[in-house]
């Protein structure tokens, strides 16, 4: 559809502007006062235009230009347009004779140069027009749109009186308004906040581009002020037109002339903006690194990097102090270094008189060192031949007490300044609760390690259970499983079924724990491998029990529930493999479905197939089916007593007309209350379907 939206609009372009050539050319050849005719081709070119318009800002939308790439696209393009009408004017050929009101060409080759360049024109115009108004708007003020669109207004209305049918009656009007439109040229100009956002490398090219710009431009508009070539086959084109590539090309003069002298000013800046650049994202990268980099060596070593970056260091490192195997006494541990080594580190620090660690950890202050060759704190360094001007050490403080020390260098006296000094305090404060971290990290590894481990088997357990859960208007569904411990062995799922059908099972593995969801996963495989090709309960439950049969421990097996529900027949039939009895709640009022079957895995062949039982149930608006697992009827309360069946039928018959999942909340909620403080001693399962009988 985008496309096509760009191809229509070059297309309805192109068709108007052949129509406007071909009246053009008749115009240049024969006299005639064919007004009807004129007005038409007026508006041909403004809809051509507007067209061009149209696939123009839609192709700049696409792109997303930055400020510095934008002007460089406009360069390009109002370059090139002035260098073709320079050529194009000097072709032999062409020519224009003076009429009473506009130049009229001497043969058809002239008028479609003329109109060749014109397009041209507006073309470069129009981008013109677009490339200042992103310029403009770029991190825009209250009254800055505001000022924008008087001037394209202004700009409009200038361009429509123009117009030859009533230029000469509103002469006056026309020119206030061109002088209007230029005093909103100056106003909207000052608008160059995007400068300010430049590294170093793009104010260099804004300030190329921008001269270059302003240059064609001034000689656009000497071009079109005077009866040159260009501005016969313009005014010839269409007045208007004439009228608005003139005060494009003003404006464009005078807002790339203020962006070349604004961005020359903004120069010296760069390299502040692009420092406080460096520091922001340092100290945001940093804040990242606290939550997600756990790994002591990898910590301290980006620790040491980004040191450098945010104050421009020559080099870093960073020493952990922790106690000694003499009490009192502390060691000194150098855990990263950046562009030195760790000799010279001795021997800056070697000074017994005026040892920096000691001024640093008395004070608990930074320590500032401006002259490194001169300073009684660090002329010792002079004989070994190490070469630094200034020194700056800064404590990193956790709960008042200092863990360890960040040091940065750099060649030259007096090279750290206040903001240097902010900066790497700010940022040490930030190192200081990553390593924190990091510490509780490494001391609580194994019991970190076992937590993580429950956890991805509680994730890969939440996952085997159905994330998405059946829809229609025929019935609703709620679900909803909780281990009683970290994972647990029971198990729900659904699954389509041909025919607008729905199978649903509810399983419950012996046991619980990891064993008893190691067997749910298995569980869950063969159901939904089987569930397509039974078309029965009682069948799949056979199949899957003869499947089991050799793989569940002597002790384990499954309890086991499925049911599939018929759209279409309304009916739902059910088999049950030594699980909870389905309950159902009609208008008859409820009943416990307890079709006969053993547990899965407990015996194989024709016992369990003589066993298990399949029973269908015709369903009716309002009837209400409920499957769980023995955690919901065998929660007891403090005294031991279990909530049971009878609680359950009965607690299911009063809340019947609500929804499913209404349904499904008042029954945790009971049991919850039921249970007060006591913990659930078993896996907890419950699936309601209701039937809507739509």
């Amino acid at each position: 559809m985008y496309r096509l939206r760009r191809l229509f609009s070059i297309g309805v372009s192109v068709v108007l502007l052949i129509v406007v050539f071909m009246v053009d050319v008749v115009r240049s050849t024969v006299e005639f006062d064919g007004g009807g005719i004129l007005y038409f081709r007026e508006l041909a070119v403004i809809g051509a235009l507007l067209s061009i318009y149209a696939f123009i800002s839609s192709a700049g939308t696409e792109k997303g230009k930055a400020a510095t790439k934008g002007i460089g696209s406009l360069l390009v393009v109002v370059t090139g347009t002035t260098v073709l009408v320079g050529l194009i004017q000097i072709l032999p050929g062409l020519g224009f004779t003076e009429g009473e009101a506009v130049a009229v060409p001497l043969n058809s080759l002239t008028v479609f140069f003329g109109t060749f360049v014109s397009i041209g024109v507006s073309i470069a115009s129009i981008v013109t027009l677009m490339t200042v108004r992103d310029l403009v708007l770029h991190k825009r003020k209250k009254g800055t749109r505001r000022n924008f669109i008087i001037y394209v207004s202004i700009l409009i209305g200038c361009s429509i009186l123009a117009i030859p049918f009533w230029a000469d009656e509103l002469s006056a009007l026309a020119t206030t308004s061109f002088v209007a439109a230029i005093v909103m040229v100056v106003v909207i100009s000052f608008r160059q906040s995007w400068i300010v956002f430049l590294s170093r490398r793009e104010k260099i090219y804004s300030i190329i581009y921008s001269a270059i710009v302003f240059v064609t431009f001034i000689v656009l508009s000497l071009l079109l002020t005077n009866r040159t070539f260009l501005n016969k086959s313009v005014i010839f084109f269409s007045s208007p037109v004439e009228r608005f590539a003139l005060l494009n090309s003003i404006c464009g003069a005078v807002y790339f002339g203020m962006a070349f002298v604004s961005t020359l000013f903004h120069l010296p800046t760069a390299e502040v903006y692009e420092r406080k650049q460096s520091e922001l994202s340092s100290l945001h990268n940093l804040s990242r690194l606290v939550t997600q980099v756990f790994d002591f060596k990898d910590l301290v070593n980006t620790v040491t990097h980004m040191t450098r970056e945010v104050c421009g260091a020559e080099s870093a490192w960073l020493e952990m102090i922790r106690e000694g195997k003499v009490k009192g006494m502390r060691e000194y541990d150098v855990v990263g270094i950046n562009n030195i080594s760790e000799e010279q580190i001795a021997m800056i620090t070697a000074n017994e008189e005026f040892n920096l660690r000691k001024l640093v950890i008395e004070s608990k202050r930074v320590l500032l060192v401006d002259e490194v060759a001169t300073d009684r704190r660090t002329r010792h360094m002079k004989p070994h031949g190490i070469r630094f001007g200034s020194l700056l050490s800064v404590p990193l403080v956790s709960h008042d007490q200092i863990i360890g020390i960040l040091h940065a260098t750099k060649e030259f006296e007096y090279g750290f300044d206040q903001d240097d000094i902010d900066v790497v305090t700010t940022f040490a404060d930030h190192v200081t609760i990553a390593i924190e971290n990091s510490r509780l990290i490494a001391q609580s590894l194994e019991r970190e390690r076992y937590k993580q481990e429950m956890m991805v088997a509680q994730e890969m357990q939440r996952r085997l259970l159905p994330q998405k859960f059946p829809t229609s208007r025929s019935y609703e569904i709620a679900a909803v499983s909780e281990p009683s411990m970290e994972v647990g062995g029971d198990y729900f799922d659904f699954v389509e079924l041909p025919n607008d059908r729905i199978g649903v099972v509810v399983g419950d593995v012996s046991g619980k724990g990891v064993s008893a969801a190691f067997y749910m996963a298995e569980v869950k495989g063969i159901f939904q491998s089987l569930s397509k090709l039974c078309e029965s309960p009682r069948e799949l439950l056979i199949r899957a029990n003869h499947t089991l049969i050799d793989n569940l421990e002597k002790k384990a097996f499954i309890s086991l529930l499925y049911a599939i529900l018929d759209v279409r027949k309304s009916t739902i039939e059910l088999a049950r493999a030594g699980h909870c009895p389905m309950i159902y709640v009609s208008d008859n009022g409820q009943d416990m479905v307890r079709p006969s079957g053993l547990g899965l895995g407990l015996t194989d062949g024709e016992i369990f197939s003589n066993a298990t039982e399949e029973k269908t149930i015709r369903l009716r608006k309002g009837d209400l089916c409920l499957f769980y697992t023995d955690g919901i009827t065998e929660s007891r309360n403090e005294a031991g007593e279990e909530f049971g069946y009878e609680r359950l039928v009965q607690l299911a018959g009063q809340i019947r007309s609500q929804s499913a999942h209404e349904i499904q909340d008042r029954i945790l909620n009971e049991i919850r209350a039921y249970c007060g403080k006591a913990a659930f001693d078993d896996d907890l399962t419950l699936v309601v379907i209701k039937w809507l009988g739509t």
